[in-house]
């Protein structure tokens, strides 16, 4: 049992080691909003700029949320978007983790920006086309959930 403690212990290692530096990614977030201009919420290393909070009621983890968004990286480059005049429907608890923190910030017809770190994104497994350990700029509009 004690050998498998210690390989345990060596793989959490060798994944930090992997791992982007987290303060790094912070100030790269950081260097971005002040870039911007922006104003956002840090909800442990989700950064939420709300332009319009939408409803009162905000969505629960087990709501399935209509919305329009654009998928950006830093460098403004966009690897996804939802379909022209096309909304999409998703349901909170399947999302990425960091839209999951950023998502209930928004009532219906709420619209803002939501920035997540890579490790609460694709992390260092991303889909095709996505890039490695990106940290990920979603602008959304919650539509209805």
């Amino acid at each position: 049992m004690k050998s498998a403690r210690y390989i345990v212990f060596g793989m959490l290692l060798l994944l930090l080691a992997c791992a982007p530096d987290i303060d790094v990614e912070r100030n790269e977030i950081l260097q971005y909003l002040k870039s911007k201009n922006m104003k956002a919420i840090d909800t442990l290393g989700v950064f939420v700029v709300i332009d319009d909070e939408g409803s009162e009621l905000k969505p629960k983890e087990k709501s399935t949320i209509t919305l329009s968004f654009e998928a950006r990286y830093l460098d403004d480059e966009v690897f996804d978007k939802s379909p022209v005049n096309q909304d999409v429907k998703i349901n909170i608890s399947t999302a990425l983790a960091g839209l999951k923190s950023g998502l209930t910030f928004f009532g219906k017809n709420g619209k803002g920006t939501i920035i997540i770190p890579s490790s609460l994104g694709y992390g260092n497994t991303p889909p095709f086309g996505v890039r490695k350990d990106a940290i990920l700029v979603y602008q959304v509009h919650v539509i209805d959930f």
